[in-house]
């Protein structure tokens, strides 16, 4: 039921973009890490990003009078969408390795990915939750283009290159924080309101 209340666009977006990643992979002499290490994050950050909240769910008033909790809701939109997303990024990454773009095969290209995936996701379902999907979606476009911009040799801190990446602190920090947001889920409304009537 859940997967007929969102928005088609969440699903044909991610698609969009993880399609485009494969054949730019294919087609031109990149690296398929770099694309997807950029398209699968981006994708799972904006579309988490809209889940939660009146300002674009068209269901919002619906699911609020209902008995249903509203961390249970969110848990399972949440599963929904980035479940979509981990399968087409394993898609994608699983076509580019079986076409030989990539010499150290699958696992290099899922560790390319996974990780910002992963925090990117949580940060902004978090801050969905807390602040605003309109905020969200700017802090996880702010936070997407900072590795974008060291792919061109600007200058990144050290720090952001460990956190973008896949290890088991990149995995614990993105538990932890999606962890924050189910708890905080119809519990931290009043900044929301005193937000918008602000």
């Amino acid at each position: 039921m859940e997967a007929r209340l969102l928005h088609p666009g969440v699903w044909a977006a991610s698609f969009l973009v993880m399609a485009v990643c494969a054949v730019f992979s294919l087609v031109w002499p990149v690296l398929p890490e770099a694309t997807l290490g950029l398209g699968a994050p981006l994708v799972a950050g904006l579309g988490v990003a809209g889940l939660y909240g009146p300002e674009r769910d068209r269901a919002f008033e619906v699911v609020a009078v209902t008995p249903t909790s509203p961390r249970v809701v969110l848990l399972a939109r949440v599963t929904l969408v980035f479940g979509y997303d981990l399968a087409l990024a394993s898609l994608a990454s699983g076509v580019l390795a079986v076409a030989g773009r990539s010499p150290a095969g699958m696992v290099e290209l899922v560790t390319a990915w996974l990780g910002p995936m992963a925090l990117l996701a949580a940060v902004s379902l978090l801050l969905s939750v807390c602040w605003n999907p309109g905020g969200a979606i700017g802090v996880a476009l702010a936070a997407w283009s900072v590795p974008v911009l060291a792919s061109t040799d600007v200058p990144v801190p050290e720090g952001y290159r460990v956190i973008w990446s896949s290890g088991p602190w990149t995995i614990a920090l993105a538990v932890a924080l999606a962890g924050a947001a189910i708890a905080l889920a119809g519990r931290v409304e009043p900044l929301r309101r005193g937000a918008a009537s602000g």
